[in-house]
């Protein structure tokens, strides 16, 4: 084992005094050793500290850098919940209760629907379906799905996200609701959006090849021209950056998986970049955009990637 592994099951809250015996000779064969661990030691505190979570404090004093003397199973067992504190969390227990279908991060899912016609829903995505004669609707509760509708001018298909609702007879169409703000893009046909605000003039209409964007509580905004190309780019299993916000590209990227992407140096956050990247390699692509802005990577094995 070397120093990251101990960190790990050292906060695991669950070390034998056997495994802490191995541990205690482990440090003490190499001077090397001591300062791996102090180096992995900081990297956890780091991570909890811009995770914010009150379980994240730093470890007691005694740290590795400072004492030469074994460690206590009680020091460990008391920073045990360190590792929850920079774990994934999950989606809202109670937002995803209500779904009927849900991916997790980088899983993709046809879905058919009651009416004939069908879902593609991306990574991370929760629908809930409600059809019954004459109605057709369809809440996303957090992610990106693509709908493809079947025709049915008396009952129109609806996609309820943030209090807005996108509408057609028959479309294909892609909402996205992430970080607050939905995003609904036409490939096919003609959407109606209409946003949450209730004073909002009249629909948006989105024709192919268009998007319009909407917060909580807000109007859409006017139907703009976009590239289906990029937009629509993870249905073919890439992701496609044109001009995105370094930050911005980061956070996309670290849907796909299932460890926490934590920026700590936030400096190149808006610098622009351009690339274009398979799903199948994530891990190398945030590696790749970070070396791109002269930042490091570091990664815990299933738990996080702080990117400093």
């Amino acid at each position: 084992m070397d120093a990251r592994d101990w960190i790990v099951r050292l906060n695991s809250g669950s070390v034998s005094s056997e495994e802490l015996d191995r541990f205690n000779a482990w440090q003490a064969q190499s001077p090397a050793h001591e300062r791996a661990f102090a180096q992995e030691r900081q990297f956890w505190r780091l991570l909890g500290g811009l995770e914010g979570s009150e379980a994240a404090a730093p470890l007691p004093a005694s740290t590795v850098s400072r004492r030469r003397g074994p460690v206590s199973r009680r020091t460990f067992l008391a920073g045990g919940a360190l590792v929850a504190g920079v774990a994934i969390a999950a989606p809202a227990l109670v937002t995803w209760l209500r779904a009927d279908f849900v991916t997790g991060s980088g899983e993709q899912a046809n879905v058919d629907l009651p009416d004939g016609s069908a879902a593609l829903l991306n990574t991370d995505s929760a629908i809930a379906v409600d059809f019954s004669a004459g109605s057709r609707r369809v809440d996303l509760l957090g992610g990106e799905v693509q709908f493809s509708v079947r025709p049915d001018a008396a009952s129109p298909f609806r996609v309820l996200s943030l209090g807005g609702t996108s509408e057609t007879a028959g479309a294909v169409f892609a909402v996205r609701s992430i970080d607050g703000e939905v995003t609904v893009t036409c490939a096919q046909g003609v959407a109606s959006v209409t946003g949450g605000d209730a004073d909002a003039a009249s629909p948006v209409q989105v024709s192919a090849g268009r998007q319009t964007r909407y917060a909580k509580g807000r109007a859409p905004r006017p139907a703009a021209a976009i590239d289906l190309d990029v937009e629509l780019a993870w249905q073919n299993g890439r992701l496609v950056f044109e001009g995105k916000p370094f930050g911005a590209a980061i956070r996309e990227l670290g849907r796909y998986i299932s460890e926490r992407v934590v920026i700590a140096n936030h400096s190149r956050d808006d610098v622009p970049v351009s690339a274009v990247f398979s799903m199948s390699g994530v891990y190398e692509a945030i590696e790749a955009l970070a070396h791109t802005q002269g930042l490091a990577v570091r990664r815990v094995p299933g738990v996080a990637i702080l990117i400093s």
